[in-house]
Parts: structure tokens; C-alpha cells; sequence
């Protein structure tokens, strides 16, 4: 009774709080449990989410949408043809391909070896690679995504699980922003069944607390507790629809395809024309053999022949569908396209997909910032999960980068770099980094050193002080 009485409260000291005009920020809104209020002051994506979700979506294309032709009966009514493709999703999984098609490579720069290794185990644990392809190709698709680490006991166990959020998976997202770019608050939306009524929840994440709130009865009810990590445990990943640029084409081309499956259907039964007397001279449809009587010199009979495809409907087609890849930096990897690629070198390759590679330069611009600042959330949640190694996380140092999506002319490399080392343009320890077969290069470097004083003995002595001559 007197949580009920709180919350019927601070929903009318809310309500007068609005209507006057006081000004309140994320957290006073909070702490009033005023969560409609907090929720309204962070962005809200919905409409231009929505639009990418229709148009990634092929059953929903505006080709859809068509009319059947009524005819003079109805058995004359037209059904056309609807005919939606999938450039969308291709183009957004080329751009997947290009970005994260081989896994983010991690590399130790400094630091603890044990602190390292339970890094790259949690990332293993946590599936990063599987979870990073899953928010890119969500937020290709729909222009937003994110990557919650939800953290939670289970005993005296704390514990981490990752979870992928956006709207298509029953998510609202609402980032919140200083004005100098920075996340200041990350809230998502989602819906529950509880006692046989669906009821919305508002979870809202700041760098100081974790806010879980549903809607009761009356106003929210809303439970506060302390950030262990000192960071927002979400990446919020926002970037243009892969797409964007080339919707009007798309739906022209699907237009045009549809368009002349409805000239092939209406001539796909041959038609004839013939003279009356013709046809009143035929001979009965359910007797054996065929025959057409011609009775005069103005008789006619002949079949309508569809009419062929003109040339400029086979240009333009054409052209949409190669400027649909142009215009949004897609290479074309049909069959025809790659048939002539099976013995070209990787160099090779990346110079005849660099569009591709455009793209891809392009879009880390974005995921790298955002990859960088996932590894600096995954370091404080390591902190927290082995608090007696918090000092050693904090000295190390984690380096990373996207990985090339075809693969790389390893052979062609070594011996490049095995030649500049024989020359002695290349230093023993750089060629071992370079070549990068050993997670322990200096430990290599050693062995190697090891193996040539072994080899050469005599080379490897210290040569004797010049004597002088006979006495």
C-alpha cells in the first residue's frame, strides 16, 4: 500500500513538475521516476529505422503494392505480377563481407600475458566474431543496432552474457548524446508477457547506474543500482542503410521486371486472328485433326506474335542494375563476374573489387572508434569479474585491426619478406613480426639466434687479439 501510495506521488509531483516548465536533467528524472519524461530527452530513430526495415524487407516493397487490372468481366480480371528482389539484403551482406568477413585480429602491445589470454577468452566465451557480423548486419539494414553486456550474479558467480538489441528483434533504442559526441546514456524498450498483460520495460544504462524500470499501474516502477563498471556496458552502432542512395532504382527495376512478366503472361497462350468466316468454318473442337477452312480471297488466319523486347528497355535495364551497384560501392560477384578470377593473385583481386574496398575504408571510420571503445568496456568488465587483477588490466595494452576479407598471398609475402632479410635491408627482428607465425616472437626470435650458434660454431666465436710478428 505504501509503495502504491509513493507511486500515485510522484506521478502527480511529476505531473505539476511538467506542466510548470522546471527544467530536470536524465538523472532528476530518474531519481523522480519520471521514466517517460527521461526516455522523450534521449533520440529517438524509429521513423527512419522503420522506413530501412520496409525497404530491407522484399515483402514489403512498394512493387507489392500494384493493382489487378479489372476486365469487362470477371473472368477478364488481371492479376499482375509482383515481382520484389533482394538488392537490399545482397548489398548489405557484400558490405558485411568486406568489413568482417575474416574476424578483428587482436594483438597484445603491452601488458600482462595472463591478463591477454583472459581477454581472448572472454571473447571466445562471449562469441565476439559471431556477435560483431550480427550487429553489423543489423545496423546495415536497419541504420542501428547494439551490443549489451549484461551483467548479473548467479550465486556468488558474477557473470556476463552478450546480448544483440535492435528494433527488428523487439528493441527500442534511445542513445543519448553530449555535445561533444560522446554516449551519455544508452535506454532500450521491450515488452513482457507478466500475469496475462503485457507490460513495457525501460532499461536505461549510464556510466553510474544501471536503471531497470516497468510500467505499473500507476506511473513506473523503477529499481536503481550502481554501475560496477564505470562504463555504459553497450555499444550503440549507427550507420547510413547500405543501401542508401539507390532506393529509386531498386523499386525502377523491380517496376520494370514486373512489367514484363505481365507482357509474358498475356502472351504466354498463343493468340490468333482470324476473318469470321474463319472462324464460323472451323471445325468442331472435339473432333479428331485440325483443319481451318480459308472460303474466300479476304479470309485470314495467324497467330499474334508477342512483341519483342525493344532496345531501350534492354539498356535501361542495364544500366539500373549496374548503377544500383555503383552508386552504393558494390563489386559484382555473379558468376559471369568471378569466372575470369579463379587464378588472379590476391593483389590482383583487391584491385578489381575496390569499390568494395572504398567501402569498406569508409565504413571503419565508424567501427573502428566503436570496436575501440567495446575493448576499453570489455577490460573494465574484465576488472570487475577478476577484481585481484585490476591494476595489472589496466596496464595492458590491446591493439586490433579488420582483418582483409580475401585472402592474402601469404607465400608471396614470406618470400618477399625472406629476401629483404637475406640482403640484410630487414632486421632478424622484424621479419618475425612481419611474418607473424607465433603469438611469442620474441621467444622466436630467440630460438632462431639459439639454432644459428649451433649451426656455425666457428662464425659465432670471438676471434683472437692480432699478434705480432715473429720475434
Amino acid at each position: 500500500m505504501d509503495n502504491y501510495l509513493q507511486q500515485l506521488f510522484s506521478y502527480f509531483r511529476n505531473l505539476v513538475l511538467n506542466s510548470s516548465g522546471a527544467k530536470r536533467d536524465l538523472y532528476q528524472l530518474i531519481e523522480d521516476n519520471d521514466i517517460s519524461a527521461a526516455i522523450e530527452m534521449m533520440q529517438n530513430r524509429d521513423t527512419e529505422v522503420d522506413k530501412a526495415i520496409e525497404e530491407y524487407n522484399h515483402q514489403t516493397h512498394k512493387v507489392m503494392l500494384r493493382q489487378d487490372k479489372r476486365g469487362k468481366s470477371a473472368q477478364d480480371d488481371y492479376h499482375t505480377e509482383k515481382l520484389p528482389r533482394t538488392r537490399q539484403r545482397y548489398i548489405n551482406e557484400v558490405e558485411l563481407f568486406f568489413l568482417l568477413g575474416n574476424p578483428i585480429r587482436w594483438k597484445k602491445k603491452d601488458g600482462d600475458d595472463e591478463c591477454f589470454d583472459l581477454f581472448m577468452r572472454f571473447l571466445s566465451d562471449q562469441r565476439f566474431d559471431s556477435k560483431m557480423r550480427q550487429v553489423k548486419r543489423l545496423a546495415g539494414s536497419e541504420t542501428e543496432s547494439a551490443k549489451l553486456y549484461h551483467i548479473y550474479r548467479e550465486g556468488d558467480e558474477r557473470k556476463v552474457n552478450t546480448v544483440v538489441l535492435a528494433r527488428s528483434r523487439g528493441y527500442a533504442l534511445r542513445p543519448m548524446f553530449d555535445q561533444y559526441g560522446n554516449m551519455t546514456a544508452l535506454a532500450y524498450g521491450y515488452k513482457l508477457k507478466e500475469k496475462g498483460r503485457t507490460v513495457r520495460h525501460w532499461d536505461i544504462q549510464t556510466a553510474d547506474m544501471l536503471v531497470y524500470a516497468k510500467k505499473g499501474n500507476i506511473g513506473w516502477e523503477v529499481e536503481r543500482y550502481p554501475n560496477p563498471t564505470g562504463k555504459i556496458n553497450a555499444i550503440y552502432y549507427k550507420q547510413p542503410k547500405a543501401w542508401d542512395g539507390a532506393e529509386r532504382r531498386i523499386e525502377r527495376e523491380e517496376m520494370l521486371d514486373s512489367k514484363i512478366a505481365d507482357t509474358n503472361n498475356y502472351f504466354a497462350d498463343p493468340i490468333a486472328a482470324a476473318t469470321a468466316d474463319v472462324i464460323d468454318g472451323m471445325l468442331d473442337p472435339e473432333k479428331p485433326g485440325k483443319m481451318i477452312q480459308l472460303t474466300g480471297d479476304g479470309s485470314s488466319f495467324s497467330y499474334i506474335n508477342p512483341p519483342q523486347s525493344s532496345e531501350t528497355r534492354r539498356d535501361e535495364m542495364t544500366n539500373l542494375e549496374s548503377s544500383i551497384l555503383f552508386d552504393t560501392f558494390t563489386p559484382d560477384f555473379s558468376f559471369d563476374n568471378l569466372k575470369g578470377m579463379g587464378s588472379l593473385s590476391g593483389t590482383a583481386i583487391k584491385n578489381a573489387m575496390i569499390l568494395g574496398f572504398i567501402k569498406r575504408d569508409n565504413r571503419k571510420e565508424v567501427y573502428e572508434e566503436l570496436v575501440d571503445r567495446e575493448r576499453s568496456v570489455i577490460i573494465s568488465i574484465l576488472k570487475f569479474l577478476h577484481p585481484d587483477k585490476a591494476k595489472a588490466f589496466d596496464e595492458l595494452r590491446i591493439e586490433f585491426e579488420f582483418s582483409e576479407p580475401f585472402g592474402e598471398d601469404r607465400q608471396q609475402n614470406w618470400q618477399a619478406i625472406s629476401g629483404l632479410y637475406s640482403s640484410k635491408l630487414l632486421s632478424l627482428e622484424q621479419a618475425v613480426q612481419m611474418l607473424a607465425l607465433t603469438d611469442a616472437p620474441e621467444e622466436e626470435i630467440e630460438r632462431i639466434k639459439s639454432s644459428q650458434q649451433v649451426a656455425n660454431p666457428v662464425e659465432n666465436q670471438e676471434k683472437p687479439e692480432k699478434q705480432g710478428e715473429g720475434i
